[in-house]
């Protein structure tokens, strides 16, 4: 009796010492539980009251979430910031040669606003996104003049070649759109295919109040306040996003500090943005894609039959209910209608 009794006693006293194990185990793990979210409130809080830090780490989250990493090519003796991503060389084995696809973003934004498109590719092309000069991270410096549409072109001509791309697909968002139609026609053996989204550069057959602003001199799409911000917002997106408030302030204040800079942009591009086009859509022999959205208040949709109309090899989408941003207004619409023309046989 007494044996079973101290063997039972030796069972209760190593169930104990498993117990207290396991609870200071358990409060340890707690600890560190509540240290590790104690420490991500903190940088959260100090994230959402650094503009600057928000941006940088929202940004670095984009380009991993999108496969792209970020780059500086040198064009012209100056670096570029670039996002760049996949590869030239598809992994499908019927495919083998995939030509690499050149993202060129819209007037005040910059090559991240191209991520989500980019995307939609990096995992069989060469994708590649540049901030042109005087947005993004690519400000002009004071000893540069502000470019005008004929030297834009250029430029992405010089970029093509510093990217040691090749013969590219090229994809333009407003004045990108305008910008990659220009270039496809002085560069026809540059250029593959060309994808124009909301483009930019012709008169439209129907004016909205934006162009009528224009046309009265002034600058709708310049941001010197939040209200700026704000209406720039809504002219941009049929659906407008959720924009959380240090991501604005960073972008509101890049704004400011080159709003000097970006007023003598407008006055040499404008020209170029109102009617550029106008007289070389005959030369543009790549075949092309032109999508708008009905509801672009910026570009109007009547301008799709107008570059239809002038591009001899070329197909147009009207996307319903899209605003001037048709790939975030409409992804799935956008995605099928870009994908099936640059992946087509027919040339």
């Amino acid at each position: 009796m007494d044996q079973s009794q101290s063997q039972r006693e030796i069972e209760i006293d190593l169930s104990k010492h498993e117990r207290s194990r396991i609870q200071k185990v358990f409060f340890r793990l707690l600890k560190i539980a509540g240290i590790c979210f104690g420490t991500f409130i903190a940088c959260g809080v100090i994230l959402w009251n650094w503009p600057t830090g928000f941006y940088t780490v929202a940004t670095a989250l984009g380009r991993l979430s999108s496969g792209v990493r970020l780059e500086e090519i040198l064009v012209r003796g100056i670096a570029t910031p670039t996002l760049d991503g996949g590869s030239s060389v598809s992994p499908d084995p019927l495919q083998p040669d995939r030509t690499p696809i050149l993202f060129l973003h819209g007037w005040g934004t910059s090559k991240e606003a191209m991520m989500s498109e980019m995307r939609w590719f990096v995992s069989t092309r060469r994708v590649i996104a540049p901030d042109m000069p005087g947005f993004g991270a690519n400000m002009l410096h004071a000893d540069q003049p502000a470019l005008d549409g004929a030297e834009y072109v250029k430029w992405i001509e010089d970029f093509r070649i510093a990217a040691n791309l090749g013969r590219v697909d090229v994809v333009g968002e407003s004045m990108g759109g305008a910008l990659a139609a220009a270039y496809a026609a002085a560069y026809p053996d540059s250029v593959r295919r060309v994808v124009l989204q909301s483009a930019a550069g012709l008169q439209a057959p129907r004016v909205n109040a934006f162009m009528r602003d224009v046309a009265a001199g002034k600058n709708p799409l310049l941001i010197a306040s939040s209200s700026d911000f704000d209406r720039v917002i809504n002219l941009c997106f049929a659906k407008p996003p959720p924009i959380p408030t240090p991501f604005k302030t960073f972008l509101i204040d890049r704004s400011i500090s080159n709003l000097h800079r970006q007023k003598e942009m407008v006055n040499t591009l404008q020209s170029f943005l109102l009617n550029g086009n106008a007289e070389i859509l005959g030369s543009i022999r790549a075949p092309t894609l032109i999508l708008y959205g009905t509801a672009d208040q910026i570009t109007d949709a009547s301008l799709l039959n107008v570059y239809r109309e002038g591009i001899r090899n070329s197909t147009g989408v009207l996307i319903e209910g899209a605003g001037h941003v048709i790939f975030y207004d409409a992804p799935k619409e956008t995605f099928r209608a870009i994908s099936s023309f640059l992946d087509s046989e027919q040339l």
